[in-house]
């Protein structure tokens, strides 16, 4: 604190008044003798109590505060420090509450009163938005703005105990001038009215397959994705429905666009729609949308479409890039219109999850367009198979609206090309039977089959095609284990008891049969000898190898390999019963190689044996024949080879 030196003027008067006291004698305080009339005697006034240089007369202010006194620096400490009747004066007051900001106190007042840059610090600020809860309004977001326990109170205009923005505990007042209508009301039905604020109108009566897709253009051409893409659904109700509120959405990138209009969506029975991404046909590629969609991007490779009513799935498409889905590149995939119409064969959200039931549109809506029939019922499928005979146009079915006529089928009638070569003619019969009196009918025993009853009316050979259709529960066998498939008449081993069915078809070179079966019931065969074995006679041979004389030394070559064909056709079984072999090397295995170790003759192939001049060596291998019959006893024998190597 800077203090001011008293003026000579002041020093001067201060002397005077000194001189002046003096001349009363010695008095040095006031005169208290009784009676007299002179005034009490004021000196303290001049007196500087506070040792600042000034005193009361001369205008200190506070003479008890040496930092108080006139001329003095004025500072912000909410005194008056040069007593000029002014405090703090040329300091800031920002709230212009006459009390400066330094030694002001803020206030919640939404005004910055000590001046520190922030407004209302140290208030409270529920909602975190800057401003302090005292001075700020409730506002519908949610969240308690003013502070006082309640949120978004003043913002529930019918009363219903919903307001119109909702919070993350509550949703949203779809209509808040209808206490009725509100998130906890219940829907009813038929009214045309969203009462529950789900954004879905009388969802109550929504099913799953009420709406199925049925047209997805995913990849146009005539213009860019961004204007082309569209999808169409068609209303396979019996009733009105309405879009408001359903989602379109996917699986694969989670896009989704929520339908939503100020007017109802009317989808009338039978009725085809077409949404899109683009309403604008000028842009679109001549495509009239019903509904512009947003944020659903269909990408032209792996993705799926679907649409919901709230929790229901109406309907679901997924495609492939082509693995099983049509894959064209401005064209449609295109729903037949089989699968959506014709509702005594076909359920249409579920028939038209099966890629072959989809292709790809051939035809054009305009002459400026892509490949497809927005708002139309779609064209027939080329590749689908509309008679169920399993051939398509694509595939050569010459008459896809009757089953009995496509590629390869038999020819049943004489006056139709029913295998659609261009002929009409005769097929052979098959006659698919067994013989009762050879077979035995029971396990591990051979069964006689019997096709030579098949006949052609014109006389041609047959071809034969045996094929084991079914077989008990547990059994091993299957159409290889037929002997010789190809033959009129091939033996089979049934392995276990129980019913086997086969089937015969027979061509006559140019035409096949309606395939014959026939069914065979097997019994136990009950006791089981075992297979006698036989691996058939030893066997030796020799070769003589003429060296080179090199030098001093002969080189000799190794002996060539030798074929030795084994022979285990010996083996019998008593029972008659179907057998299985295995040969195995028991020693030796580095001069020999088994071609098929499951035959009842393989080849023994010895190789790479070496030769010496003047000297014979003896190559030998021994080998085991094991034979088990269909019930399961084995039996085993074994046979030796001999090579025996000469170098001369």
């Amino acid at each position: 604190m800077r203090h001011a030196l008293p003026s000579a003027s002041a020093l001067v008067l201060g002397s005077l008044f000194l001189i002046a006291g003096n001349c009363k004698g010695n008095d040095t305080g006031p005169d208290t003798t009784p009676g007299d009339s002179e005034p009490e005697d004021s000196w303290g006034d001049f007196v500087d109590a506070d040792g600042d240089g000034v005193t009361e007369s001369d205008g200190d202010c506070d003479d008890s505060d040496p930092n108080v006194f006139p001329g003095n620096e004025e500072e912000c400490n909410g005194q008056d420090d040069n007593c000029n009747n002014v405090v703090d004066e040329g300091y800031s007051d920002i709230d212009l509450d006459g009390t400066a900001d330094c030694v002001d106190s803020e206030e919640c007042d939404g005004i910055d009163n000590d001046g520190d840059g922030s407004v209302d610090e140290g208030f409270a600020d529920a909602d975190g938005n800057g401003v302090a809860d005292c001075v700020e309004e409730e506002i519908c977001d949610g969240i308690d703005n003013d502070g006082d326990g309640e949120i978004d109170e003043g913002q529930d205009a019918d009363g219903d105990g919903y307001t119109w923005c909702g919070s993350e505990l509550q949703a949203a007042d779809c209509e808040d001038d209808d206490a009725a209508i509100n998130p906890g009301a219940t829907e009813l039905a038929a009214d045309l009215v969203d009462n529950d604020c789900d954004g879905l109108i009388d969802e109550g009566e929504w099913a799953e397959g009420d709406i199925v897709i049925v047209e997805i253009m995913s990849n146009p051409q005539a213009v860019s994705d961004a204007y082309g893409e569209w999808l169409e659904i068609y209303n396979a109700s019996d009733r009105e429905l309405y879009l408001n509120g359903l989602l379109i959405t996917s699986t694969v990138d989670d896009d989704y666009h929520v339908i939503q209009s100020d007017e109802l969506l009317v989808m009338s029975p039978g009725q085809l729609m077409v949404l899109g991404i683009d309403e604008d046909s000028a842009a679109n590629g001549d495509v009239v949308i019903d509904y512009q969609y947003q944020d659903v991007i269909l990408s032209n490779e792996t993705d799926d479409l679907l649409i919901m009513a709230g929790e229901i799935l109406l309907d679901q498409v997924t495609w492939d890039d082509g693995s099983t889905m049509p894959d064209a590149s401005g064209a449609s995939m295109s729903l037949d219109p089989w699968v959506y119409l014709d509702t005594d064969m076909f359920v249409g959200h579920v028939d038209n999850d099966v890629p072959e039931n989809w292709c790809y549109s051939i035809e054009r809506w305009s002459l400026r367009s892509d490949d497809g029939s927005p708002g139309a019922l779609n064209e027939y499928c080329h590749s689908w198979d509309h008679d169920g005979d399993g051939y398509n146009t694509d595939d050569g079915d010459c008459d896809d609206g009757d089953p009995t006529v496509y590629p390869g089928a038999p020819e049943t009638d004489p006056t139709v090309d029913n295998d659609c070569d261009g002929v009409a003619e005769w097929a052979p019969t098959a006659v698919a039977d067994y013989n009762a009196m050879m077979s035995s009918l029971l396990t591990c025993s051979p069964l006689y089959l019997v096709g030579s009853g098949s006949f052609d009316p014109e006389g041609d050979p047959l071809a034969y095609t045996w094929e084991l259709i079914s077989a008990p529960s547990g059994s091993a066998r299957s159409t290889s284990d037929i002997q010789s498939a190809t033959d009129a008449d091939p033996i089979f081993y049934p392995d276990v008891v129980g019913d086997y069915e086969f089937s015969l078809s027979v061509d006559d070179g140019g035409v096949s049969s309606v395939a014959a079966t026939t069914l065979v019931t097997i019994s136990d065969r009950g006791a089981n000898g075992a297979p006698v074995v036989d691996a058939g006679a030893d066997q030796s041979t020799s070769y003589t190898q003429t060296c080179a004389l090199t030098g001093y030394s002969y080189t000799c070559s190794d002996c060539p390999d030798y074929d030795f064909a084994l022979d285990g056709s010996g083996t019998v079984d008593a029972d008659d019963a179907d057998l299985t072999y295995s040969w195995t090397i028991t020693s030796g295995s580095g001069y020999g190689t088994l071609d098929d170790s499951t035959s009842a003759t393989p080849t023994l192939t010895m190789s790479g044996l070496t030769c010496t001049y003047g000297s014979t060596t003896v190559y030998t291998v021994e080998l085991s024949l094991a034979a088990t019959d269909c019930p399961g006893d084995s039996g085993s024998d074994s046979v030796t080879v001999t090579y025996t190597c000469t170098g001369s």
